[in-house]
């Protein structure tokens, strides 16, 4: 498998390469076209979700003979003209061939898998029989980028890890690209990568090797080893970055003052699409009237206090204190690690939550464990109709209103999480340690229970 042609803008799988611009869209438009950018200093903005990434205009490394190569964009050999190549690569762990062809020179070689490959490379005079140039893939040391779009939290926080960890596993010289904001947030906290912000489209043409993170459109299969609905968020892009896996969390700065000194917990009830919301009618403020009797406060973190999808207007529950607004990621992480837990959807905050260390309730219906991170307070409803979204035969549509493959448009329509009850919700609350020190606090006829047992 391979393509083989003249240097000039090509595409393959849809995407525009070499030397054209490579294009990532990994997150929906959540906000109105008017609503102005959400700057640097705030955190991603989901109108950013199309990384542009460019690629030289021919491989970076040189080969005897003429011949230039360079693993940027799967594999890539230009071949001088003047004659006959035979090229073969393999798979240097499992010793099968990926690529073979005899092809006249003059053009270049260009592979069709964007994952980490341990390529074992023999290019030979198709009539001599000569070699010509031979190569074992090894980054150690040689400079890599990995690449991680911008646009959602939720993906930049899960993926961002595992450059890292490819620089340590691999032990090459990583440059991350990423979003700017992220770079002002925790950059400092990775000494050892570079980074550059995903804005400046930087050209990937002085590297040996580049890799993109993504939850990749159903037409991609050349840019991943395995769906990610097989393994999920994480395991996934490690996957991709041939590494083993384990689930990794980003270093963030967890020096900030407790905002209160009453018990808090931290809620986000908003999300880019209403198949990830809690659509029991509401559950929200039921969930949030019992932990107010028991002596916490409760805070909504959104960003948005207010959504509409497909004519539905969406706001955060009434119940809960609005910490709304459009404030930078740390402040928001300056609360959640003081939280005695936090409650919200398979989405970003979610994973800050993660990242900061506390207990994280996960009201999950579109998604089935595994695809975000481990926690054993995920409720999912399985009576019902459930996880779309961790279903190979399904890719979320990021330009659809109201995601529901399975019942859009009819009476079933998001059940999933509609099936979630408070009654749900309150036992597995109780499990969380805090809440039971706070109901041993609170003399029983003060608690505000939906359970009657």
């Amino acid at each position: 498998m391979g393509y083989s042609f003249k240097p000039q803008p090509i595409s393959i799988a849809g995407i525009k390469t070499d030397p054209m611009p490579v294009s990532l869209s990994v997150a929906p438009q959540t906000a109105a076209p008017e609503t102005p950018m959400i700057g640097p200093e705030i955190g991603p903005d989901p109108r950013n979700a199309q990384c542009t990434i460019k690629l030289g205009d021919v491989p970076g490394m040189d080969a005897p003979h003429g011949i230039k190569y360079d693993f940027i964009f799967g594999f890539r050999f230009l071949l001088p003209a003047g004659r006959r190549y035979h090229v073969l690569v393999m798979d240097m762990d499992t010793d099968l061939p990926l690529y073979e062809s005899t092809l006249d020179g003059g053009g270049m070689v260009v592979g069709d898998r964007k994952y980490f490959l341990r390529y074992h490379v023999r290019i030979s005079d198709a009539d001599t029989k000569e070699l010509l140039f031979e190569h074992k893939f090894d980054c150690k040391g040689k400079k890599v980028y990995v690449v991680v779009p911008d646009g959602g939290l939720g993906e930049n926080f899960a993926w961002m890890p595992y450059a890292e960890e490819f620089r340590r596993v691999h032990q090459a010289d990583v440059t991350c690209v990423i979003g700017e904001w992220f770079i002002r947030l925790c950059g400092d906290l990775y000494p050892k990568l570079k980074f550059i912000p995903v804005s400046e489209r930087p050209p990937l043409n002085d590297g040996y090797a580049s890799y993109y993170c993504s939850a990749f459109p159903k037409d991609r299969t050349s840019w991943r080893p395995v769906a990610h609905q097989h393994f999920g968020m994480q395991r996934s892009i490690s996957q991709m970055l041939g590494l083993p896996h384990e689930y990794l969390k980003v270093r963030l700065h967890l020096d900030a003052p407790r905002p209160f000194k009453e018990p808090f917990v931290c809620i986000s009830s908003m999300a880019t699409n209403p198949s990830k919301y809690w659509n029991f009618p509401d559950g929200w403020n039921t969930a949030i009237r019992f932990l107010k009797s028991i002596g916490f406060r409760v805070m909504d973190i959104d960003r948005e206090h207010d959504l509409n999808f497909a004519g539905k207007h969406y706001s955060i529950p009434t119940e809960a204190e609005d910490f709304t607004g459009r404030l930078p990621i740390s402040d928001r992480i300056a609360m959640l690690q003081h939280a005695d837990f936090f409650i919200g959807l398979p989405s970003g905050l979610s994973w800050v939550a993660w990242d900061c260390n506390i207990p994280v309730v996960l009201l999950a219906g579109f998604s089935m464990e595994g695809a975000e991170f481990p926690t054993p307070y995920r409720i999912t409803n399985f009576n019902y109709c459930h996880g779309c979204w961790s279903d190979p035969t399904l890719f979320f549509d990021v330009n659809a209103p109201v995601w529901c493959p399975r019942h859009s448009g009819t009476p079933r329509e998001i059940e999933c999480t509609r099936a979630i009850t408070p009654l749900m919700v309150e036992k597995v609350l109780r499990t969380i340690p805090a809440v039971q020190r706070q109901l041993a606090l609170t003399p029983p006829e003060k608690v505000v229970s939906v359970i009657h047992e």
